[in-house]
């Protein structure tokens, strides 16, 4: 695998945005998912959220937080073209383990309803649905 997985800045923004945007499934919000959301997200989880670069183009990324209780991967998402190679899996993991220096009791991620490839995924990686909780989400 020629990719490096390091740390997200800021200034990987922009090229974040273009993967997430490029890949069907990935759920955009304007608040959240805006620069400044983003920028807010890094400053109280540094160290958490990860990009993948191939020869300088970023292509993927993993998004990961938490509230001192759980933590949370988002947006976790690798260009077509890498994918295959364990890319996911081992941003994933990297986040993962920046997680439990947290001492959390569980690591969440949502999935877009009818993503059918990300749940396959997923299921597939030892994830598994909570049927006994429903999202539920109110506008700020």
């Amino acid at each position: 695998m020629g990719e490096q997985i390091r740390e997200m800045v800021l200034a990987d923004y922009d090229a974040v945005v273009a993967l997430w945007k490029s890949t069907p499934g990935v759920d955009i919000r304007p608040v959240t998912d805006g620069k400044e959301g983003i920028e807010r997200l890094l400053a109280r989880n540094p160290g958490l959220s990860v990009v993948a670069v191939n020869d300088r183009e970023l292509v993927g990324c993993a998004l990961a937080s938490h509230d001192g209780r759980r933590g949370f991967l988002q947006h976790v998402v690798v260009a077509p073209a890498s994918r295959g190679q364990g890319l996911a899996r081992a941003m994933i993991d990297r986040c993962i383990e920046r997680l439990r220096e947290h001492h959390l009791g569980w690591v969440h991620l949502d999935v877009v309803v009818d993503n059918e490839a990300a749940m396959a995924f997923w299921e597939k990686a030892g994830w598994h649905r909570v049927d006994t909780l429903t999202r539920l989400s109110r506008a700020l």
